[in-house]
């Protein structure tokens, strides 16, 4: 069944010439009554095909089929030059409904509008009124000519797109111009006694200087603001699919596996296949797109999440500004509510992470390093007893302090903010932690003179998760160093860690501190909590360099 409607669809223009050919042959050719009403059920038939009103894929019922059965053998067994002209009128609306197409599309129904105006215009109207147009001797010569004309239809290749947008009111408004062209062009020859020709030049001419005046009047000029603005404001409607653009927007956004920028991609290329649309361009805080071809004229709307900006192929008027900012208004709340999505997965995922325990993680790993550190050491039969005694007593109250703290959190996550207020010295600080690091093979640096209050968990958790991430980097690439700086710029105090290692990859580094980002070298969880932390209390921790043999982390105080 799909084959047979698509072939019907490929090759519409050659059921159009067929069916043209049958209606002039059933006026022009049709000696007898017997003759003229065989080519006219013929003519039906293939209108019933070419038809584009009704989807061809559709069936009717009992009724209906009776019902339209009746109407064309009633239209038929009483057809006559009035019920041909009406006909006619009826062609020509649904025709020049499609001729502003473009391409091949607009020279078919050009050919076809063509052939149905002057056989109106030359050969049904002054039948009607018995008037005199051309000489007997050119009538039959071109009676042949319009039937020919239909039949070069056959010959044009087979279409694979076709155009089903049908503007019944140009279509109605173009019919109006001929049929205004006719009966003045009767009523002239009539009144003033003037061949028929003339009458028609006559009012081809008084056609043509208002059709130039209305252009005038159209666009706007000197102020005025133009008919073809009042008109658009009192139409607001051109025609779009504005359902199947809701249906297709709300279908994508209820797919969770799409990512924002997904989205937006395959919306545009849906917004493509309007025909009034030559390219869109998207633009958002983290990436862009763009789609088809830009031109002059265009629409833009501008949101704090989304930029977006539709290109059209004819000038923006009033109707189609509105209508387009209402496609891209519906475009921006779905991907509000994309981006919405996306955020209450992540705060979900770290609500888990929060309520597990896992926000902790770090804090006890690295008391598990200092623990087994301290273990080599007491084991190492190298050292002498009374300097493994002296580490132990530097060690150990620190230790105590670090797991005093993690067990207050665990057991009052809810005062966390309050310990993570807590001030201290850094050069105090500093001291102990080249003492927790004594032995791991870091450099430290410090350029700093004058001492100062600095908030001891931030400094504490950031600097370990570093130094870790640092250290498990340092097993995949032994000849890695790390170094430790301490410094002021502008009485600001900035603490960074480096290494000589390889780079942090482009994914990693691009959503690094954003989100939590899975890795071998651990970057995520910790970074990201490190960073939030750091924000709270008016540090910003940041990649300061990220090339092969300097990575670089900063943790800068904000200037306030």
């Amino acid at each position: 069944m799909s084959e047979k409607i698509s072939l019907l669809q490929n090759n519409e223009h050659r059921l159009l010439g067929l069916m043209l050919f049958c209606l002039l042959a059933a006026t022009h050719l049709g000696n007898s009554d017997t003759i003229a009403q065989s080519f006219l059920i013929v003519h039906f038939g293939f209108f019933l095909l070419w038809q584009p009103v009704i989807k061809q894929q559709r069936s009717f019922n009992f009724k209906q089929l009776s019902i339209l059965l009746a109407l064309i053998f009633t239209f038929i067994y009483w057809f006559n030059p009035w019920l041909n002209a009406f006909w006619t009128l009826l062609l020509l609306t649904l025709l020049t409904g499609r001729i502003f197409a473009r391409g091949l599309t607009r020279f078919i129904y050009g050919l076809a509008v063509i052939t149905l105006f002057l056989d109106l215009i030359l050969l049904t109207t002054p039948k009607l009124f018995q008037l005199a147009t051309l000489p007997s001797s050119l009538q039959p010569a071109f009676s042949i000519i319009l039937l020919l004309l239909p039949l070069t239809l056959i010959f044009i290749p087979a279409k694979k797109e076709i155009s089903n947008q049908l503007d019944f009111l140009r279509g109605f408004l173009v019919v109006i111009l001929i049929i205004f062209l006719c009966l003045s062009s009767v009523l002239i020859s009539l009144t003033v006694k003037q061949p028929y020709i003339e009458s028609l030049a006559t009012s081809v001419i008084i056609l043509s200087l208002f059709l130039l005046l209305t252009a005038f009047l159209w666009t706007p000029r000197g102020g005025f603001k133009g008919l073809s603005q009042l008109w658009e404001k009192y139409i607001l409607n051109i025609g779009g699919p504005f359902e199947q653009w809701i249906t297709h927007v709300s279908t994508l956004e209820a797919n969770a596996a799409l990512l924002p920028s997904h989205f937006l991609s395959t919306t545009s290329r849906y917004l493509m296949q309007q025909h009034w649309i030559s390219g869109v361009s998207w633009k958002t805080d983290t990436d862009q797109g763009f789609e088809g071809k830009k031109s002059p004229y265009q629409v833009a709307i501008d949101d704090e999440k989304l930029n977006i900006t539709l290109f059209t192929f004819t000038p923006v008027g009033p109707s189609l500004l509105l209508h387009a900012k209402l496609l891209l208004s519906v475009l921006i709340f779905y991907y509000r509510a994309k981006l919405q999505e996306q955020q209450l997965i992540k705060q979900a995922h770290l609500q888990a992470i929060y309520e597990t325990g896992s926000k902790l993680t770090h804090d006890v790993k690295n008391i598990l390093q200092s623990t087994q550190t301290m273990t080599q050491i007491v084991n190492d039969t190298d050292n002498e007893t009374q300097e493994i005694i002296d580490i132990i007593k530097k060690q150990m109250p620190l230790l105590t302090q670090r797991l005093n703290n993690t067990l207050e959190k665990l057991s009052a996550p809810n005062k966390a903010n309050n310990l993570n207020s807590a001030t201290g010295s850094l050069f105090h600080w500093w001291t102990q932690l080249q003492t927790r690091y004594t032995g791991r093979h870091i450099e430290f640096i410090s350029t700093v003179t004058n001492d100062r209050e600095i908030p001891l968990d931030i400094f504490t958790t950031v600097i370990e998760n570093l130094l870790d991430n640092a250290r498990s980097k340092r097993i995949r690439e032994p000849e890695l160093t790390i170094k430790i700086q301490l410094s002021t710029t502008r009485n600001l105090l900035s603490l960074t860690v480096s290494d000589t290692g390889s780079a942090i990859p482009f994914d990693v580094y691009a959503r690094l501190f954003k989100e939590v980002v899975s890795s071998h070298d651990g970057f995520g969880i910790g970074l990201y909590q490190s960073c939030e932390l750091a924000k709270s209390h008016g540090y910003q921790l940041s990649i300061s360099n990220n090339t092969n043999g300097n990575v670089c982390f900063c943790l800068l105080q904000n200037n306030r």
